[in-house]
C-alpha cells in the first residue's frame, strides 16, 4: 500500500513565493532588470486577481450559497469555480508571463549559495508539499494552486496538471462552501439587527 507516498511524490513540485514584500524577496528576484520586471508582473497580477477573487468569493459565492443552500448553491459555485479557474489557467499558459511567480524557486536552485530565507523555501517545498498544496487550496484558489506547482513552465498543461487542478477544485470548494454559508448568515443577522436598531 504505497498510495500516500505516491500522492506526496505527485504533489512534490516547487512552491513559489506568496504574500511577501519586495524587501523580503530573495536577491535573485531583485538584483537584475529582468528580476525587477518579474517582480512587477507578480505584483500587478496578484493585485488584479486578488480583487476579482474577493468579489467572486465574498459576494457572489456567499449570495448564491445563502440563497440556494449549501448543497445546490455549493454545487453551482463549484461548477462556476471550475470554469473560471480553468479558463484563467489556460489564459495564463498562453500569455507565457509568470505573473504568479511560480518559477522563482527554479532560479533559487541555480544559485550556488542561497541565503537562509531561500534555503527555508527550498526545505519547505521538498518536505511539506502536501501541506503546501492544502494551504494554497484554502487561502488561494485552484488556479493559483495549479500554477504554483507547474514551476513556471508554459509548454503544455499535462494530465497531471489537470488532475491536480480537479483535486484542488474539490478541496477548495468543500472548504469554502462552509465559510460562505456562515458569512451569509452573519451578514443577514447583522443587516436585520441594523434595520431594527435604525427603525
Amino acid at each position: 500500500m504505497d498510495r500516500p507516498q505516491t500522492t506526496v511524490r505527485w504533489l512534490r513540485m516547487p512552491l513559489s513565493l506568496q504574500g511577501v514584500t519586495a524587501g523580503a524577496l530573495p536577491s535573485v528576484a531583485t538584483e537584475s532588470p529582468s528580476g525587477r520586471r518579474r517582480l512587477a508582473h507578480v505584483g500587478v497580477g496578484h493585485t488584479l486577481y486578488a480583487g476579482f477573487n474577493w468579489l467572486f468569493d465574498h459576494v457572489i459565492y456567499v449570495y448564491v450559497v445563502y440563497q440556494f443552500g449549501m448543497l445546490r448553491g455549493g454545487l453551482l459555485m463549484t461548477a462556476l469555480s471550475f470554469a473560471q479557474c480553468a479558463g484563467t489557467l489556460v489564459l495564463y499558459q498562453r500569455m507565457r508571463i509568470d505573473w504568479v511567480g511560480a518559477g522563482l524557486l527554479a532560479e533559487i536552485r541555480l544559485k550556488p549559495r542561497p541565503n537562509p530565507f531561500e534555503r527555508f523555501l527550498l526545505w519547505a517545498d521538498a518536505r511539506h508539499s502536501l501541506a503546501i498544496f492544502t494551504l494554497l487550496c484554502i487561502v488561494q484558489d485552484p488556479f493559483i494552486t495549479t500554477a504554483y506547482f507547474k514551476r513556471g513552465q508554459f509548454d503544455v498543461i499535462t494530465r497531471g496538471d489537470w488532475g491536480r487542478f480537479i483535486l484542488s477544485v474539490i478541496v477548495a470548494n468543500f472548504y469554502w462552501v462552509f465559510i460562505a454559508s456562515a458569512l451569509g448568515h452573519v451578514a443577514v443577522a447583522v443587516w436585520t439587527a441594523a434595520r431594527s436598531i435604525l427603525g
